[in-house]
């Protein structure tokens, strides 16, 4: 267990999962914007992606320990899982909610696109890690 996670950290794997991770719970995000698009006062969820993926491959400028659960996390964003929130989206344009199912359907589009982009990179990183395994040399 111990030499496979040490193999692993090694490439882009652990943040490959992440980001496959993070697009699958924003799908299911906006995947539920779109089943309420008809339900009075829902309020539109998402992940913010872009923020917890920068945080994941950025390094904090400052770094902290957290000695007691009450404590702040400081500058230590592996701590710090994605997750859905409701973001301001300004007036109800259609009197039901605050739901746009055009600007659902393209950010599904995009999330997917991202989500197959991720799978095929991590899937080269295997082949990559089976070739050396294997002794292979790259052609």
């Amino acid at each position: 267990m111990l030499v496979r996670n040490l193999i692993f950290d090694k490439t882009r794997i652990p943040l490959l999962n992440k980001t496959l991770n993070v697009a699958s719970l924003r799908h299911r995000a906006l995947s539920n914007n779109v089943s309420n698009a008809s339900t009075v006062n829902y309020k539109r969820k998402d992940v913010n992606f872009a923020s917890y993926l920068r945080s994941q491959v950025v390094k904090p400028q400052i770094t902290g320990a957290r000695t007691n659960d009450r404590h702040m996390i400081v500058g230590n964003a592996a701590q710090q899982a994605p997750r859905i929130y409701q973001p301001d989206s300004g007036p109800n344009t259609t009197g039901v909610n605050n739901v746009d199912v055009d600007m659902e359907m393209a950010n599904l589009a995009q999330n997917h696109l991202l989500y197959n982009v991720g799978a095929r990179m991590l899937s080269g990183q295997f082949q990559g890690l089976r070739k050396s395994i294997s002794g292979q040399v790259r052609a």
